[in-house]
């Protein structure tokens, strides 16, 4: 019986299916807010927050971060281990960041690429920048240290010593004429290249506290692989996620949970309920094995970055189709024509959108299901 646990605990620190399944909530979140099948429609919880505050649509991003952090410290042991030099470690790093930068060049420019008004900062681009940052960090801190918890305690200490800098940074440097510093850095740097005239959500100086965002993940990871029992990590993640939501709401007094600016609580926020989160579904399918109902967000969660590129392009060209409706005698966008012949005539005008949206997910969950049977691996 023991050796069975033994063996059990191994094989966990290897694979852990709860990462895919948590990985699978954040591209279930992404697919549903930014699809729905009608945008006059939208459940307010679905929408992203205007300013301060938060919607569960507000949790995709930092827990695609977060997700992306907690697979850092495996993969890089991974490639030490197979000995594997540490500069080209960070080779493969820069490498892969680049290319994640560039994937998301093309995804803003699609289907135009007006080089004039393209919008250079965007969710791939921050997720290219934060990986750089985050699995640089990683790989130094392994080169003083193999002790894991030392990991942890260091990777802490950045991620808190960013938020708090950009803390000061936000609070105590004022540009006048502008809103605030990110505003005038992005104004500065791209201005004509964002989101909007005068913001991007996705901004230059608004990416340091997402690379917090990132170690925090990543310190999911380094516990993850400590030699303690099962019940033991599980209490870590999910006690670390409660204090993360604690601190969130006391720093809210000062720097409100804004995702467009990416705050400071805004991150303890997220990285508190993550941390709750992965820990309640490690703690049901990695050690109580309750797997099968958590089965299609395993799918959902076994490509992100392939789904998001793709899901981004058919939002680009193929819900944009006009298609003329012979009962309406008007024309409208495919996705909308779709939700008012398919949905509306039996889920009425309020729940139409929505179950559009749950609809288009579980397409992906069937392609990425045929995707796993084929064995076709796509990775960006």
């Amino acid at each position: 019986m023991e050796s069975s646990t033994k063996a059990q605990e191994i094989k966990q620190r290897n694979r852990l299916e709860s990462i895919d399944v948590f990985r699978g909530i954040a591209v279930a979140l992404m697919l549903i807010a930014d699809n729905p099948g009608n945008p006059l429609r939208v459940y307010p919880q679905l929408r992203h927050a205007v300013w301060d505050g938060w919607t569960v649509a507000d949790l995709g991003f930092p827990f695609f971060l977060i997700i992306m952090g907690m697979v850092i410290p495996n993969s890089i042991d991974k490639r030490i281990n197979r000995g594997d030099d540490k500069l080209n470690i960070l080779k493969h790093i820069i490498i892969r960041s680049i290319v994640l930068f560039f994937i998301g060049l093309f995804l803003n420019g699609f289907p135009l690429f007006d080089l004039s008004t393209i919008r250079i900062p965007g969710v791939l681009q921050r997720i290219a920048i934060t990986y750089f940052f985050a699995g640089t960090i990683d790989l130094i801190v392994k080169s003083y240290t193999n002790k894991k918890y030392l990991h942890s305690l260091i990777e802490l200490g950045l991620a808190f010593f960013l938020i708090l800098l950009y803390f000061i940074l936000i609070k105590f440097l004022q540009i006048p004429g502008y809103k605030n510093l990110v505003q005038y850095v992005d104004l500065s740097l791209f201005k004509g290249h964002l989101y909007t005239p005068i913001w991007d959500p996705e901004g230059l100086m608004s990416t340091i506290p997402a690379i917090a965002s990132v170690i925090f993940g990543a310190i999911i990871g380094h516990i993850f692989q400590l030699k303690s029992t099962l019940i033991t990590k599980f209490q870590i993640i999910f006690i670390g996620g409660v204090i993360g939501i604690l601190l969130a709401v006391t720093a809210d007094r000062w720097f409100p949970v804004n995702k467009n600016l990416w705050s400071s609580s805004f991150v303890l926020l997220t990285a508190g309920i993550a941390n709750v989160l992965i820990s309640l579904i490690y703690f049901f399918v990695d050690i109580k094995n309750y797997k099968t109902i958590f089965k299609p967000l395993s799918i959902l969660g076994s490509n992100p970055l392939f789904v998001y590129v793709v899901s981004e392009i058919i939002r680009k060209t193929l819900w944009l189709i006009p298609i003329y409706d012979v009962v309406t005698g008007k024309t409208m966008a495919l996705d909308l024509w779709l939700t008012s012949r398919l949905f509306t005539p039996w889920a009425g005008d309020k729940l139409d959108s929505i179950y559009f949206s749950i609809f288009y997910t579980i397409v992906w969950i069937l392609v990425l299901k045929k995707f796993i049977k084929e064995n076709i691996v796509i990775k960006l």
